[in-house]
């Protein structure tokens, strides 16, 4: 066995781990948006009625724009942070940006 000091596994996770989160930090940082930028956001707010889901929200703008549901959906659902269920509550704003 070899004597001396021993560099275990779990002290190279962690530094991995912070060097990881350090770096995401700098990426996934907001970049700074002009009163001007959001103005000129082309999203609509959808505001969710009672009874209403995904389906029947994303199907008039997917006939409108010639896309198959299922990709509008998918944008959806992405856009807005909603789950696989994409369950959605009365008053809820989705925002719709293409």
């Amino acid at each position: 066995m070899r004597k001396g000091k021993k560099r275990g596994i779990p002290g190279a996770a962690i530094a991995a781990v912070a060097i990881a989160l350090s770096l995401s930090w700098f990426i996934d940082r907001p970049a700074d948006v002009s009163a001007a930028e959001i103005k000129a956001d082309p999203a609509d707010v959808h505001v969710v009625e009672s009874g209403e889901n995904l389906w029947d929200i994303c199907r008039p703008l997917a006939d409108v724009r010639g896309m198959d549901i299922r990709e509008v959906m998918y944008l959806v659902s992405v856009n807005n942070g909603l789950d696989q269920n994409a369950s959605l509550k009365p008053g809820q704003k989705i925002v719709l940006r293409f």
